[in-house]
This record gives structure tokens, C-alpha cells and sequence, in this order.
């Protein structure tokens, strides 16, 4: 699997405690080393997974002017549809790249907390989604998938938490009112020859606090920079879960897990015609929720690393560095 490790997490919600401990002690190495692993037993259904897939290729199967109808108004790419070529994501690891090759569609959390005020990081998290209504089976495979992984994230959490010598439940307020987001992202096949550098996803690391990977095995995947230098391949298993460790998660752990670089290269010329599919589940806690360093992970001897900082906050100055035309939105 290209040195990523692969965990069969089935056991931690039907084993005993003994089972709980080992996988979570096999998550907590692989994040602690190379911030990914590949997870089976998620209890995701597999016919739900087959289901968003086809329904992701008839969305981007539909003609520009189409997708279009489904743009964000407010452009900055924090929902409905991303055309081609308008984000630069190795900006956000402060590299000046080329714009990557890929569109997208984004969505939210199906359901809105009340009160939110205008031109604030929670007005930027919690944002009405661009349904595509000319297509109802498909937009309402993407509620369920939605659905079915925020459900799986509950078990992700309480491993992390097993993994951190917390409580089970220490995630859950953080999470309650979650504002995750799914990014389903089609990279065409490259009849034209990229420019110099430019890739389908510049390299960078991830903002919340971990993303759940739906991926194909395709050429010109994911790629992880390992400790030496080198970028390995991710290859996700059948109907498994690629997990990466986030900056949010690095921030909380105070640097014992890892928050890696990676990104999608290009396929092999000979095999550039081929387009590719994954469709991310990208962890974001309560808007108002602190990152900040966790219990167990500070000492007298290793004190905190970075500053509190709330959770919405961070990933808005994030999520604009990464857009084409940079567009700062207003101060909370």
C-alpha cells in the first residue's frame, strides 16, 4: 500500500477493550510518523459509496453552462460548484505554483445552527448549500453520504481520543456542531501538457482537523512526502478510507501528530487521457471551538507550541490563501 499502513478498525465498536486499545494504538503510531493511514471496517455501506461515485461522474459529466448554474455567488469557493483551474492550494503552504487541475463541488452540514451573524469565521463555516436541483438523485446521494460519513467521524473521534489517553467522548463537544465540508473533486484527463510545476494538486497540508478520503486507484494519485524526502504513492483499499491528520490536529496535539504534505500528481503521459475521482470529507470542529493543546500533550518539559486559536477562524485565513483571485472576507 505504498507505506501507508492499512487498519481494519472493525473491532473498536464490536471488541472488547482490549481491541479498542490495539487499533487505537495502531492509529496513534501511524499518525505519529507519517500522518496517514488507510482504514476498512468503517461501517460506511458499500452500496452508498458506489452510489455518490456514480452520482459525482454524472455531475461533472454535465456541460459547463450546467455546472455553472451552481456556482458560489460570493466566489470564494466554499460551496457549490469550483470551475476549473481556480484554486492554487500550494499557496497555502507558501509556495507561489501554478493553479491546480481539477474542479470541484463543495457542500456543508445539511442543517444550519441559528443565530450566526453576518461577515463572521462561523458565517464562513456555516454557509447555505448549492444543491443541484436538476439533478435530485444525485444531490440527495450527496446528503446521504454526508450523513453516513459524519456518523463514521463520531468512531474516528473516540479512537483519537483512546489514541490521546482522553476520554472517548473528549471530541464530542468540539464536534456538535461541526462544520465539515465535502469536496468531491473530478481531474479531467490532461490532453495538454502542464506547465512547469503545475500538477493537479500542489503540494500543501490540510487545514481542519483530519480528512476522510474516498479516492481512486488511478494513475495520477495522492502522493505523501515521507521524513526522507520522497513522495510514496497513497493507494486506497477497496472501498476504504485514505484518513490524513490536519493542521487543527497537529496544533491540538502539539506536534506529535503529524500534519503532512501531500499532493495529486500528474499521470504518465501515455496514460493522461485517463480522468480521476475522490471525494473528501474534510473534518472542521464548532467554529468557536479552540484549538489549543490538549491535555496530555504538554509537560513541563514540552509546553505548548502554538497560541489558542479558534477553529473558524484559522481555517477561513487558510481557506483564502488558497484561491485564485484572493478575496479577504470580513473580520469577525
Amino acid at each position: 500500500m505504498g507505506g501507508i499502513p492499512v487498519i481494519d478498525i472493525a473491532a473498536f465498536s464490536h471488541g472488547d477493550d482490549t481491541d479498542r486499545k490495539k487499533i487505537a494504538a495502531a492509529v496513534a503510531h501511524a499518525v505519529e510518523t507519517i500522518g496517514f493511514l488507510s482504514i476498512t471496517g468503517h461501517g460506511v455501506p458499500v452500496p452508498l459509496i458506489n452510489r455518490v461515485r456514480e452520482s459525482a461522474w454524472t455531475f461533472f459529466g454535465l456541460p459547463l453552462g450546467a455546472k455553472l448554474a451552481y456556482l458560489d455567488p460570493s466566489h470564494n469557493l466554499n460551496r457549490g460548484y469550483t470551475p476549473y483551474a481556480e484554486e492554487h492550494n500550494a499557496a497555502s503552504a507558501g509556495t507561489n505554483a501554478a493553479a491546480d487541475l481539477r474542479e470541484g463541488y463543495i457542500f456543508g452540514p445539511l442543517e444550519l445552527p441559528e443565530g450566526i451573524q453576518p461577515g463572521t469565521a462561523a458565517a464562513h463555516a456555516y454557509q447555505p448549500n448549492i444543491w443541484p436541483d436538476a439533478l435530485p438523485d444525485v444531490a440527495d446521494a450527496f446528503r446521504s453520504y454526508y450523513t453516513a460519513v459524519a456518523n463514521f467521524n463520531k468512531t474516528l473521534l473516540e479512537i483519537f481520543a483512546t489514541a490521546l489517553d482522553l476520554p472517548p467522548d473528549y471530541f464530542e463537544t468540539k464536534f456538535r456542531d461541526h462544520s465539515s465540508v465535502v469536496r468531491i473533486l473530478h481531474y479531467p484527463g490532461q490532453t495538454d501538457i502542464p506547465e512547469e510545476g503545475q500538477l493537479r494538486c500542489g503540494a500543501h497540508t490540510d487545514f481542519g482537523s483530519h480528512t476522510i478520503l474516498l479516492a481512486d486507484d488511478s494513475p495520477g494519485g495522492l502522493q505523501v512526502l515521507t521524513k526522507s524526502g520522497d513522495w510514496i504513492d497513497a493507494l486506497p483499499p477497496a472501498n476504504g478510507f485514505i484518513i490524513n491528520i490536519g493542521d487543527m490536529m497537529k496544533m491540538w496535539t502539539n506536534d506529535r501528530w503529524h500534519s503532512n504534505l501531500h499532493r495529486v500528481a500528474n499521470p504518465p503521459r501515455d496514460e493522461s487521457a485517463g480522468a480521476r475521482l475522490s471525494i473528501a470529507f474534510f473534518t472542521y470542529p464548532n467554529p468557536n471551538a479552540v484549538i489549543e493543546c490538549l491535555p496530555t500533550c504538554r509537560s513541563d518539559n514540552q509546553p505548548a507550541k502554538y497560541d489558542p486559536v479558534p477553529a473558524g477562524e484559522y481555517r477561513r485565513m487558510k481557506v483564502n490563501s488558497t484561491t485564485a483571485a484572493a478575496q479577504t472576507l470580513p473580520d469577525a
